[in-house]
C-alpha cells in the first residue's frame, strides 16, 4: 500500500511539475505589427514575397535590390535602399506550407543601442481570392533605438504595403498589336 500510494504522489508531482513548466511559456510581444489586405489569392501573394525580381516594384521604390548570397538556409542576402545604403539580413525561415518567413537584421547593419531586429512576414488566406499580409518585428536593444528604428522599419513596411496595393490593384496595360501586312 506505501509503494502505491508512493507512486501515485510521485505521478502527481511529475504532472504538477509539467504544468507548471507550461506556465512559464511567454507570449512574444511585438513592435511592430503591420496588417493589410489585398485581393489576391495567398498563393500568388506568396509567390510575389519570395520574388527578388520584384522588389523594386513592390516596395514601391523603397527598395532598389535584394541579392540573396546562398541558396540553402539560413540565407545571407544584401538590400539595398534607392538612396543607395545597404543592409545585411539573414533568411532564417521560408516555411512553403505555412506561406511565411522570417529574417533576422545583421549586428552590423543595426544602429547604436539595438542588438538584434527580427522580421517575420506571414501571409493568411482571407476568403476567396483576399490575403492578409502581416509584418511583425521585434526589437531587442535601448528604448530609445528601438524608438527611432521602429520609425525607419513602420516607414518602409508602409512602403512595401503602398507598393503591393499598387501592384496587385493596378489594371494591365494593353498595348495595340501592329498589323503585320
Amino acid at each position: 500500500m506505501k509503494r502505491i500510494l508512493f507512486m501515485l504522489v510521485l505521478l502527481v508531482s511529475v504532472a504538477m511539475q509539467g504544468k507548471a513548466q507550461m506556465a512559464t511559456a511567454a507570449v512574444v510581444s511585438w513592435d511592430i505589427d503591420r496588417r493589410i489586405e489585398v485581393p489576391v489569392a495567398r498563393d500568388s501573394v506568396w509567390s510575389l514575397l519570395k520574388n527578388n525580381g520584384l522588389v523594386a516594384v513592390l516596395s514601391n521604390g523603397y527598395v532598389k535590390s535584394m541579392v540573396n548570397k546562398g541558396t540553402e538556409l539560413p540565407i545571407a542576402r544584401e538590400v539595398t535602399f534607392k538612396d543607395g545604403s545597404k543592409r545585411d539580413e539573414l533568411l532564417n525561415q521560408l516555411e512553403e506550407q505555412h506561406r511565411f518567413l522570417v529574417y533576422t537584421i545583421e549586428k552590423d547593419a543595426l544602429p547604436t543601442g539595438l542588438k538584434a531586429v527580427q522580421v517575420a512576414i506571414f501571409t493568411k488566406e482571407k476568403g476567396d481570392d483576399s490575403t492578409e499580409i502581416n509584418w511583425m518585428v521585434k526589437l531587442d536593444g535601448d528604448s530609445g533605438a528601438k524608438k527611432k528604428y521602429i520609425e525607419t522599419l513602420n516607414a518602409e513596411i508602409e512602403q512595401y504595403a503602398t507598393g503591393f496595393r499598387n501592384y496587385l490593384t493596378s489594371k494591365p496595360k494593353v498595348i495595340q498589336a501592329v498589323r503585320m501586312q
